[in-house]
């Protein structure tokens, strides 16, 4: 790369009010929030998981609560599995959009009948 391309990139990384300074606070203050949020629900973790977890949370600002909640999320799937799809996301776009068209032209079959007679 361009030394100066990377000197343009890195710039606004050294100013003092920079906007990803805000940005990188405000999501490691949600992911801490969210963390902490579903640490406290936790009906199934020991004390000790909930302390250790809890440090962890505190301690690495971005990582501790995005690695928590990951394994939160993946604990609560394998414990409860996962919920039935719907049919959005059962079937291919292509798929979908058969089924609904063959679902109204199945209701403008019937309505053809229903006026025929």
């Amino acid at each position: 790369m361009n030394p100066s391309v990377i000197a343009g990139v890195l710039r606004p990384l050294a100013e003092d009010n920079a906007v990803w300074a805000w940005a990188l606070a405000v999501t490691a203050i949600g992911l801490l929030i969210a963390a902490l949020m579903v640490l406290v629900q936790d009906t199934e973790m020991s004390g000790r998981g909930r302390v250790l977890w809890g440090f962890l949370v505190f301690a690495l600002p971005i990582l501790g609560p995005a690695a928590y909640l990951g394994w939160s999320t993946i604990e609560h799937r394998r414990t409860h599995g996962r919920h039935e799809k719907g049919p959005v996301e059962k079937y291919a776009p292509e798929e979908a959009a058969e089924h609904r068209d063959a679902a109204r032209r199945g209701e403008q079959n019937v309505r053809d009948a229903d006026q025929a007679q």
